[in-house]
């Protein structure tokens, strides 16, 4: 395409070039990336939400890994929100992926267990489990955090650090408050993106740049099983701790 005098470059084109052959937030990899990623994939949320969704750089290799992920967990983890958006989620876009993917909805029909779970007023409430593969939700959380450190602050953690993460019942919640509430260097604020599918908040040590802890609510707050399918979590709580350097 060529440009005549006083004509502008497409917007499409200079958004295109911001993300290209840069450092690869999610695996470190300097001048390798070659698209953009949205932190939290537009799939999670619905189309009136979607503008302003957090992007970072990204190499193929990484784009297609999370993408990978996301296949999948765009498409269970709405089952067990607690959000208004998670609702019409399942009830809109959840079923065009299930009649998409015919393999994760037999393994989701297979794997459907029927329970009674008590509601917060207490009163028992006929509900269904399904089969989720947490070490996927692991690591699109540790991606999810990845991609939130370069959004906000601009470092890179891939390679140089370790992500660890827990998924907190909302009773034992307090115990880590305190981590947000310390003296330090930098702060996210409790953040809304995609229409409240994803509330987080973060928080950089105050000595090192590569060190933090993050917390993030989806979908209101998942809830998820385990051994004992009663069990209530909310938040995924992250801690970021730099490698030794020796």
């Amino acid at each position: 395409m060529h440009l005549t005098s006083g004509e502008t470059r497409p917007a499409f084109q200079s958004v295109s070039k911001k993300y290209k052959g840069k450092t690869c937030v999610y695996c470190g990899g300097i001048g390798i990336s070659d698209t953009r990623d949205h932190v939290l994939a537009r799939e999670f949320v619905l189309e009136r939400h979607r503008l302003n969704l957090p992007a970072v750089p990204a190499c193929k290799a990484c784009n297609n890994a999370k993408s990978k992920l996301e296949t999948e967990l765009t498409t269970v983890l709405p089952f067990g929100g607690r959000h208004a958006d998670a609702n019409e989620n399942m009830s809109t876009m959840v079923p065009k992926r299930l009649r998409a993917n015919p393999g994760l909805r037999s393994e989701i029909e297979r794997d459907l267990t029927p329970v009674w779970l008590p509601t917060p007023s207490g009163i028992f409430q006929r509900t269904s489990i399904i089969q989720v593969d947490s070490q996927n939700i692991d690591a699109w959380v540790s991606l999810l955090t990845i991609g939130l450190i370069w959004y906000h602050w601009s470092v890179i953690v891939a390679g140089v650090a370790d992500v660890e993460l827990m998924l907190v019942p909302a009773e034992r919640e307090n115990i880590f408050s305190h981590l947000f509430k310390a003296k330090v260097s930098r702060r996210v604020p409790p953040t809304s993106i995609g229409g409240d599918a994803l509330i987080y908040e973060g928080v950089m040590g105050h000595d090192n740049p590569l060190a933090s802890a993050w917390r993030f609510a989806i979908y209101g707050g998942l809830q998820l099983g385990g051994d004992d399918p009663r069990r209530r979590a909310t938040t995924f709580y992250v801690t970021v701790i730099p490698r030794n350097s020796s």
